[in-house]
C-alpha cells in the first residue's frame, strides 16, 4: 500500500469504472475526488503482476478533511473507496479502510464520515446497490445516520418550456429578470448565497460560473438576487444546489430556474438528469416529473483519543 501519485490517474479511472458499476462517469469521479482529497490520502494497494516481474494497481481509497468548527469536530471523509472486482472478498477493503482511516487520524479528523463532504462529493452516501460497501462500513463499526435520496428527470419526457413563465415574473408589478448568470456575478451573488444560505452554495455556484457557457442561472429583481440554480457542477448529469430568497417563494422563480438548468442538459445531450441530494421531493416531481431513484446510507464513527 502506498500514496498514489497523478501518473497513477488512468489506472485509477479505468479501475473505477470496472468497480462503480452503477456510476458511468467514474472516471470522472476520481478525477473529482482526487482534487480535494487530503495530503496523504489518495491511497493505492497493489499486488505482483502474474509473472512477477512488477505490480499492479488493485484498489484505492480517497479522503477528505473539513477542519473543526465552531462546535463541530475536525472531520475526515471516506470519499472513495472501489477494489477491483477480481480481487474482492480478500480482506483488502477492510485494509484500505483501515489505513485511510489512519491517515485521517493522523491528519486531525476526530471523527469520521461516510457522507458526501461539499463542494467537492460525488453522492450523499453510499448507494446501497453497492451492498458489499454497506456491509464493510457496518463491520468497521459505523452507525448509520439519515438516508438521503437522488431524485431522476428524463428529460426527453420533461415540460422544459419557460418562456410564458418568464414573461410573467417580468411583468409590471413583479420586474423579475431570469436570466444565464456572467463572470461578473462572481463575486456578488456569492455574498448573497453565503448570506442567504449559509454552507457552501456559494463556493458551488462560483464554480458552475467557470464554465463557458456558466452553468448557473439567476433571478434578479432592481439588481438583487432573489434566486440561483445550477447543473454539472460535481458531475455533468446533477442539478444543484437551488435556492430561493424566503420572500420570494410562492412566485414560481424556482421552477423556473430549474427547468432552464435542465434545458442545458438535455440541449448537451444528456438524456437523464439526477437531482442529487434532495429535499423537496414534491416540488420537483410536480414540476418535471421527477422520480425517486438513488438511495444512499450515509454512516459516521468516533476516533478514540
Amino acid at each position: 500500500m502506498r500514496s498514489a501519485t497523478p501518473e497513477d490517474l488512468p489506472t485509477l479511472r479505468e479501475l473505477a469504472s470496472a468497480g462503480l458499476i452503477h456510476d458511468p462517469d467514474a472516471g470522472a469521479v476520481v478525477d473529482l475526488l482526487w482534487s480535494s482529497a487530503a495530503d496523504g490520502c489518495r491511497i493505492v494497494l497493489e499486488r505482483p503482476d502474474d509473472d512477477g516481474n512488477g505490480t499492479r494497481v488493485i484498489g484505492l481509497a480517497f479522503g477528505s478533511l473539513r477542519p473543526a468548527h465552531d462546535d463541530v469536530p475536525a472531520t475526515g471523509h471516506i470519499d472513495l473507496l472501489v477494489v477491483g472486482p477480481e480481487h474482492r472478498e480478500r480482506g483488502h477493503g477492510r485494509a484500505l479502510l483501515a489505513e485511510l482511516e489512519r491517515r485521517l487520524a493522523a491528519a486531525g479528523a476526530t471523527r469520521l464520515r461516510i457522507r458526501g463532504n461539499p463542494p467537492y462529493f460525488a453522492w450523499p452516501g453510499i448507494d446501497v446497490r453497492y451492498t458489499p460497501a454497506v456491509c464493510l462500513a457496518t463491520a468497521a463499526g459505523y452507525e448509520r445516520l439519515l438516508d438521503a435520496d437522488n431524485m431522476l428527470v428524463d428529460l426527453a419526457a420533461a415540460d422544459l418550456a419557460t418562456e410564458d413563465d418568464e414573461r410573467r415574473l417580468a411583468e409590471a408589478g413583479m420586474g423579475v429578470e431570469i436570466r444565464r448568470a456572467r463572470p461578473e456575478d462572481e463575486k456578488p451573488l456569492r455574498a448573497w448565497i453565503e448570506e442567504e444560505f449559509g454552507g457552501t452554495w456559494g463556493q458551488e455556484a462560483a464554480m458552475a460560473l467557470h464554465n463557458d457557457p456558466p452553468r448557473l442561472h439567476v433571478a434578479v429583481r432592481d439588481g438583487a438576487y432573489l434566486g440561483f440554480a445550477g447543473h454539472g457542477i460535481q458531475r455533468v448529469a446533477m442539478f444543484g444546489p437551488m435556492g430561493t430568497d424566503e420572500a420570494a417563494r410562492g412566485l414560481g422563480i424556482g421552477a423556473v430556474l430549474l427547468r432552464r438548468c435542465l434545458a442545458d442538459q438535455r440541449e448537451a445531450g444528456i438524456a437523464v438528469a439526477e437531482i442529487g441530494w434532495v429535499g423537496p421531493v414534491r416540488f420537483y416531481s410536480k414540476t418535471v416529473g421527477a422520480t425517486l431513484g438513488r438511495v444512499f446510507w450515509t454512516f459516521e464513527k468516533s476516533i478514540s483519543a
